[in-house]
């Protein structure tokens, strides 16, 4: 058989208002970190798709014109 075994509570220090704010302030302060890269990537993605955007048009004008310009060129056939 086994000896019983004298189990001694240990003392925990009461939670205080300020180890509270504390770790409310740091979770504050990651959200905010966090938010700011979100928006951040956000903005990149915006900006891409808006340059590809501009040069899928200027492409598209391109195209178009060229070929309005060569069939100007072209004589008329009958």
């Amino acid at each position: 058989m086994s000896k019983p075994v004298e189990t001694v509570a240990v003392p925990v220090a009461p939670i205080t208002l300020d180890d509270i704010r504390h770790k409310a302030l740091h979770i504050r302060d990651e959200v905010v970190e966090e938010a700011r890269e979100q928006v951040s990537e956000r903005r990149g993605q915006i900006i891409i798709i808006g340059v590809v955007a501009v040069v899928a048009a200027l492409s598209l004008v391109y195209y178009v014109g060229t070929r309005a310009g060569r069939a100007a060129c072209e004589p008329p056939t009958r």
